[in-house]
């Protein structure tokens, strides 16, 4: 029932951290616009209380979208290593990816276009258009 949101530039999650630690931390698109990704997660980690959870998803196959700036991709591999390296430990980091062919095709060049009703939307691990983690703290 509570929460507590925080936007850049006001909150720099590279640089600034609550005072609070929560039962759930959610960074929803805003690795990929953070100059600093690693100290984003150290600070991720530090607000996540043990035993909660820190959610990150990421595009990983989607065009540059600068807002105001746009500077990493991961595959699910690398996004588990970023989620490691800020202080989850590697049992407790759970990755997944979504995307397929199709739908990648249908991102690329120009406006994003429909690519039928009757789409397939099975996963392809070799197309992930979006990459996620949930990290559970120790």
């Amino acid at each position: 029932p509570n929460y507590r949101s925080v936007d850049f530039p006001a909150f720099d999650i590279c640089k600034d951290r609550t005072d609070e630690q929560y039962s759930i931390v959610i960074a929803d698109q805003v690795l990929e616009h953070v100059r600093r990704p690693h100290a984003a997660v150290e600070n991720i980690h530090a607000m996540t209380r043990p035993g909660g959870w820190a959610m990150v998803a990421t595009p990983f196959l989607f065009r540059v979208h600068a807002r105001p700036h746009d500077y990493n991709r991961w595959t699910p591999a690398g996004l588990k290593q970023l989620m490691v390296e800020g202080g989850f430990a590697e049992a407790n980091v759970k990755v997944h990816g979504w995307g397929n062919k199709a739908c990648a095709r249908a991102h690329i060049g120009g406006p994003v276009r429909a690519y039928g009703l009757w789409r397939d939307l099975s996963n392809d691990e070799e197309y992930p258009l979006m990459v996620w983690a949930f990290a559970r703290r120790a």
